[in-house]
């Protein structure tokens, strides 16, 4: 027996470098016991379905909502990878917490690198980001988008100084609680470079927030509605402009490299706690019959070793795309087809993993109280997150063969999509 549990040590000991070996350490960023903090609160929060004022309070006090911006700045400094590894810790913690977050994180990537390359405005915007600890709620997501970024049925009405602002936004995670909301809209009547990015105080006349979140999983990550009606967006606050479509405009190839490789970072850290708790519970589960613990059988190290393998390929792809990003000079719009490619795969790795993690427990597993129970509806919710595998496979092909393409789903005949070849 003391020979099998020095071999189980040894294995959880090789588990916990393999992760080590990938990601750095940002406990400076992030402290262990906030994370600890945020764990405990966690199946309180997924049972009423509400994001924790206390973690948001929490996530301020630590510096958390400035970590991409300069130091110069007031920020954390932090590069895409250290705040991918930021997000797998906070997403082995509070997955739903972590997820909503993420969205801000990714907003503030964007902006950093838009400050960085265009020496504009938003230095003024990410320095009171990182100061003050505001929060950004990213706007993205609309009905009937199918995902893309690059679009929007909210319409923008030129009027004096501005635009009267009108349309919905949904899901929109950190809705209630965010102090800027960063969107996209479209100019009505059209304008060059109609597509629009632009940061308004939560607060502005003519927003409201519905709470419409009630899910399956990711139920705390406060993923509501947020409504204009002729909201009033100066055109100070509009901070940049595209063409609807635009595959080559770097700003938007940032903003899909930062949010592929942190969302998933998000759900590696959730998959990370779930074989964490198959493993507690293999070493200490017996099957009877066998007079064997479950850990010791082979068939369950086999299995356990599929779900791992996968998983942590994943992670080292996605830390390799982070650290290309980081590099001063780099191009980042090539990166956008193998941050795409490593988000397809974390749709079947990590759902697979968790799933297997939980059949590899047994019937107690489905419980409606056991953590794995949380984490298999929380690890769903990967499926929908942008892009979609609809338009991920699409575009991955097209990009493979040289054909046209856009980073969107598109059912168009090639001959009639020729206007987009990519970066």
């Amino acid at each position: 027996m003391n020979e099998l549990q020095a071999s189980i040590d040894a294995a959880a000991y090789s588990s916990r470098n393999a992760s080590a070996a990938i990601w750095p350490s940002t406990a400076h960023l992030l402290s262990d016991d906030v994370l600890a903090s945020f764990a405990a609160q966690a199946a309180r929060a997924d049972e009423l379905g509400v994001l924790s004022d206390s973690a948001v309070a929490q996530l301020r006090e630590s510096g958390y909502f400035g970590l991409p911006i300069p130091a110069e700045m007031g920020g954390g400094g932090a590069g895409l990878l250290e705040c991918a590894a930021v997000q797998r810790r906070l997403g082995g913690a509070d997955p739903a917490l972590a997820i909503a977050a993420n969205m801000h994180l990714f907003s503030v990537g964007m902006a950093a690198h838009q400050a960085e390359t265009r020496r504009d405005s938003c230095g003024l915007l990410l320095e009171a980001i990182a100061t003050q600890q505001r929060i950004i709620a990213s706007a993205f997501a609309e009905p009937g988008l199918a995902g893309s970024l690059l679009r929007s049925s909210v319409r923008a009405r030129r009027t004096s100084g501005g635009y009267l602002v009108s349309g919905v936004k949904s899901p929109c995670s950190l809705a209630a609680h965010c102090d800027l909301v960063c969107l996209q809209m479209l100019a009505e009547p059209a304008e060059p470079a109609g597509l629009m990015m632009a940061v308004i105080p939560a607060k502005t006349q003519g927003i409201r927030v519905e709470r419409s979140w009630d899910t399956l999983g990711m139920r705390a990550s406060g993923s509501d509605t947020l409504v204009f009606d002729d909201c009033f967006i100066p055109d100070a606050l509009v901070y940049h402009r595209c063409e609807p479509g635009a595959d080559d405009d770097d700003v938007f190839a940032t903003g899909l490299v930062w949010l592929c490789v942190t969302t998933t970072a998000v759900y590696l850290g959730l998959v990370d706690g779930a074989l964490e708790t198959a493993c507690a519970e293999l070493r200490g589960g017996t099957i009877l019959h066998l007079a064997s613990a479950r850990a010791a059988l082979p068939s369950v190290q086999g299995s356990l070793g599929d779900l791992l393998a996968p998983i942590w390929t994943l992670e080292c792809a996605c830390a390799a795309v982070a650290e290309r990003a980081d590099r001063r000079g780099q191009d980042i719009r090539s990166l956008v087809p193998l941050a795409i490619a490593i988000k397809q795969q974390a749709v079947e790795a990590c759902i697979r993993a968790v799933e297997g993690a939980a059949e590899l427990v047994g019937g107690k597993s489905y419980g409606r109280t056991h953590l794995l129970a949380r984490l298999w509806r929380d690890v769903q919710a990967l499926r929908f997150h942008t892009p979609s595998r609809l338009a991920s496979r699409q575009l991955l092909g097209k990009w493979a063969l040289g054909e046209a393409f856009r980073f969107e789903l598109s059912e168009r005949a090639d001959a009639d999509d020729a206007s987009s070849r990519g970066p």
